[in-house]
C-alpha cells in the first residue's frame, strides 16, 4: 500500500538527512543564494525535512530562519539542532508569518498533486518580498527509467507509481521545460538551473537520481494575476449558459475560514449589490440576514439603480461577460456611496491555478470553432485594477479565496461522466465538436476526482479595492 508524505518522512527522520544532506549540487546552489541575500534576511525551507542542509546553512549565515514540513518527527529533529522556527505544517495550507527574502522547496514536491503544484508555486511567490527568490529543488520527468509513469496532458506532468527508500509511493514529475514554463507563468525570472546525478549514502538506497535545481526571482509583483507573460489587447467577451452554470454553482463550497475572509471584506456594509449572485452562492441567507441586498443576476451596461445608492458593491465570476469593461466599472463605481464608511468594490475571478478553468482551457478551446472558452482571468483583474484607479478606487488587494466544487463520493461510476457533460454545457453548449469535448474530458476529471475525491478545487482570486484617500 502506497504511503503518504507525512507516514513516510515521520519514519525516515535522520536516515534521510544521512542520505541526502552532503549533496554537493544541493550544497553550491545553497551557497550560491545565500551569496545574494539581503543581511539578516528572512528565508523559509518548505519540507524542511532535518534541517540539514538547507536551513542549517542559512541559519549559519545570520539568516531568520523559518521551516515547516508534514512530518512532525523531522520537525522535532530540525527543531533540535538549527537555529530556526519550525512547525508541523501543510505547504498546501500554510500562511508564513512575514514575507520572505526567500523560499526553498527542496525535493519536497513530489508527493502533491499536480494542481496543488502548480499552485503552491503561485503561493511561494505570494509569500516573497518583491526581488525575493525561490529556490526548488525537483527531477524532472526526462529521469524516470523507461519512461515510466502516465502523461497527464491538462498539467504536463508524468504520473507515477515507484518505490522509494523500500516504500510505495506515488510521485509527480514536471519536464525541465514544464518547470521554467510554470515558474515563468507565476512570475519569477529564472535566473540559476542545475543539473546532476547524485547516489544517496544509504546502504539499502542506492539507485541515481537526477536532481534539477531551479533558481527564480520574482518579477512580477501580483503573482495571483498570472499566468504570465499576458495576452496582447484586452480580454475579449466569453460566453456562458447561465442555467448551465447556475447548475454548477450548486455545488460551490467554502470552508468556514474562507466564508469569513469574504465576510470580514462586508462587515459594516449595509446596502450591498450583489452583480450575478456570487452573494447566495457563498453565503447563506442567515449570513446576509442584518444586510439591504439586492441582486441583479445580468451584468448590465447601465445600472438600473440611482447614484450612491449602495455602500459596497460585490460581482464574482462576471467579468468575463460583460461588454465593455470599463464601461461596466464607471457603472459600479457611479452607484457606490463615497460619503458612506469604507466604500468598497470587491470583484472574485478564477485563479490561475482553478482545476475547471484549466480543463476548459487545455481540453475544451482548442477544439472550439467559435467560442474563445474563458478569458485570462489575470489580464481581467490586472485590467479592472488600472480601471479602478483612473476612477478613484486605487487602494487596491489581492486575496485567494478556496472554494470547491462538492460531489458525492459514493455516487456511480458514471460521475466523470456527468461533469464533463455539465461543464461543457456552461462553456461550450450546441458547440459542433462538443461530444469530442465531453470525451477527452472525461480521463482528466477522473484524475481530478482520485486526487482528491468528491470534488473538484475552484480556486478564485478576490480584488478588493477602497476608494483613495483624500
Amino acid at each position: 500500500m502506497e504511503v503518504d508524505a507525512a507516514t513516510l518522512f515521520n519514519a525516515l527522520g535522520e536516515r534521510y538527512e544521512d542520505a541526502y544532506a552532503d549533496s554537493p549540487g544541493l550544497l553550491q546552489i545553497t551557497e550560491h543564494v545565500v551569496s545574494k541575500l539581503p543581511r539578516s534576511s528572512h528565508v523559509l525551507d518548505v519540507g524542511c525535512g532535518t534541517g540539514k542542509p538547507v536551513a542549517a546553512a542559512l541559519a549559519s549565515a545570520g539568516h531568520t530562519v523559518y521551516g515547516i514540513d508534514v512530518a512532525e518527527n523531522m520537525v522535532r529533529i530540525a527543531a533540535s539542532q538549527v537555529n530556526g522556527t519550525f512547525s508541523t505544517a501543510d505547504m498546501r495550507t500554510y500562511t508564513p508569518p512575514v514575507k520572505m527574502d526567500a523560499v526553498f522547496a527542496i525535493y519536497s514536491l513530489f508527493q502533491i498533486q499536480p494542481s496543488d503544484t502548480h499552485k503552491v508555486v503561485y503561493r511561494f511567490a505570494e509569500w516573497l518580498k518583491e526581488d525575493g527568490i525561490l529556490v526548488l529543488g525537483v527531477t524532472p520527468s526526462s529521469a524516470l527509467v523507461g519512461g515510466k509513469g502516465v502523461h497527464d496532458p491538462v498539467w504536463d506532468c508524468m504520473r507515477s507509481k515507484v518505490t522509494w527508500m523500500e516504500r510505495p509511493v506515488s510521485e509527480l514529475y514536471l519536464s525541465q521545460s514544464a518547470w521554467l514554463n510554470l515558474l515563468r507563468e507565476a512570475g519569477f525570472a529564472v535566473e540559476v538551473e542545475k543539473m546532476f546525478n547524485y547516489i544517496p549514502k544509504d546502504s539499502k538506497h542506492t539507485r541515481t537520481e537526477t536532481h534539477y535545481l531551479i533558481v527564480g526571482r520574482k518579477s512580477e509583483p501580483h503573482p495571483l494575476l498570472g499566468p504570465y507573460a499576458f495576452p496582447e489587447g484586452l480580454p475579449g467577451k466569453s460566453m456562458r449558459n447561465e442555467p448551465a452554470w447556475r447548475r454548477l454553482q450548486g455545488h460551490l463550497f467554502l470552508k468556514g475560514d474562507q466564508r469569513m475572509k469574504l465576510s470580514s471584506m462586508l462587515e459594516g456594509h449595509q446596502r450591498v449589490l450583489d452583480i450575478g449572485g456570487g452573494l447566495e452562492d457563498f453565503f447563506d441567507k442567515a449570513s446576509t440576514r442584518s444586510k439591504t441586498v439586492e441582486t441583479l443576476a445580468t451584468p448590465f451596461s447601465n445600472l438600473p439603480y440611482p447614484d450612491a445608492q449602495f455602500d459596497a458593491v460585490i460581482a464574482a465570476t462576471i467579468l468575463d461577460y460583460v461588454d465593455d469593461l470599463r464601461g461596466f466599472l464607471l457603472e459600479v463605481v457611479r452607484v457606490v456611496d463615497k460619503s458612506s464608511s469604507n466604500p468598497r468594490v470587491i470583484l472574485i475571478q478564477a485563479a490561475p491555478y482553478n482545476e475547471v478553468q484549466k480543463l476548459m482551457n487545455t481540453v475544451c478551446t482548442p477544439l472550439s470553432g467559435t467560442k474563445p472558452g474563458p478569458a485570462h482571468q489575470g489580464l481581467l483583474l490586472h485590467s479592472a485594477m488600472k480601471i479602478l484607479a483612473d476612477i478613484g478606487f486605487g487602494r487596491t488587494s489581492l486575496h485567494p479565496l478556496s472554494t470547491s466544487y462538492s460531489f458525492d463520493e459514493n455516487s456511480s461510476s458514471g460521475r466523470s461522466n456527468e461533469l464533463a457533460e455539465m461543464l461543457c454545457n456552461v462553456w461550450f453548449p450546441g458547440e459542433e465538436k462538443h461530444e469530442q469535448m465531453k470525451q477527452q474530458l472525461i480521463s482528466p476529471i477522473e484524475n481530478l476526482l482520485l486526487d482528491h475525491p468528491g470534488f473538484l478545487q475552484n480556486e478564485l482570486v478576490i480584488l478588493e479595492a477602497l476608494q483613495d484617500d483624500h
